[in-house]
């Protein structure tokens, strides 16, 4: 059952990545799946929630590039990524601003804690990549599809656009997926722990700070595989 590549061109493939995307980020565990597809009524609901904001956010940037990869024989999605190619960094040096969690609960402790926790992730990668560069934004493969070649079929459409480029690349990755991008020529650069610290937080919002939300800074300099000891991260540039 071989595997195609292609860029997505039709939102109507997202009614088939979505449903994937929840599944991979469930399997195993990844805490910030909540933060960023919070179930309020039904997983279905949910669903097609994030899917509404994925496609406005798809359509309104032109540098957002989904890559999907279908399994040929069941014309099914087993696999997709998102990569964002900035060949200009905006205001570079300045700080992230605060990100509206527009999709949880207005008032609530979630929406709140969901703010301020990717307002941390954002601001991690922007104080760092202040050069041209390719994001891998988020990348999933159903877990019954695993170990096809899809994640490093998804990973190899930015290495190649970035090469071709001129322009480096970097991944924001939770803990397991290290080893997975390190073997495809990223570096293990940094690490971050988001910062979600309020004063006399509530034991709900102790609760959701207790979760691994760690993720790592990923890089990939432009043309080549990271070389440990060598190439220097964007940001140590003296």
């Amino acid at each position: 059952m071989p595997l195609l590549l292609e860029e997505v061109r039709n939102e109507q493939d997202f009614d088939q990545i979505l449903p994937v995307l929840y599944a991979a980020f469930g399997e195993p565990y990844n805490a910030l799946r909540q933060w960023f597809i919070p179930v309020h009524t039904s997983v279905e609901a949910a669903i097609e929630a994030s899917k509404a904001r994925m496609v406005k956010n798809w359509k309104a940037h032109d540098n957002l590039h989904w890559i999907k990869v279908t399994d040929s024989e069941s014309g099914k999605i087993v696999g997709a990524a998102e990569w964002e190619i900035r060949q200009k960094v905006d205001t570079p040096g300045e700080a992230q601003k605060p990100i509206n969690a527009s999709w949880h609960t207005e008032g609530s402790e979630e929406k709140e804690f969901a703010g301020k926790l990717i307002t941390s992730l954002k601001g991690f990668m922007k104080d760092r990549m202040t050069r041209p560069h390719l994001e891998l934004e988020q990348l999933v493969v159903h877990p019954d599809h695993r170990r096809r070649g899809a994640g490093r079929m998804l990973t190899n459409w930015g290495i190649q656009k970035a090469d071709e480029l001129g322009l480096e690349s970097c991944i924001e990755a939770v803990p397991f997926a290290i080893p997975m991008y390190e073997k495809y020529g990223y570096g293990h650069i940094d690490d971050l722990e988001p910062d979600v610290a309020i004063p006399n937080p509530s034991a709900k919002w102790q609760e959701f700070a207790a979760e691994d939300l760690r993720v790592a800074m990923m890089w990939r300099p432009a043309g080549h595989e990271n070389r440990a000891g060598v190439d220097k991260a964007p940001w140590l540039d003296a």
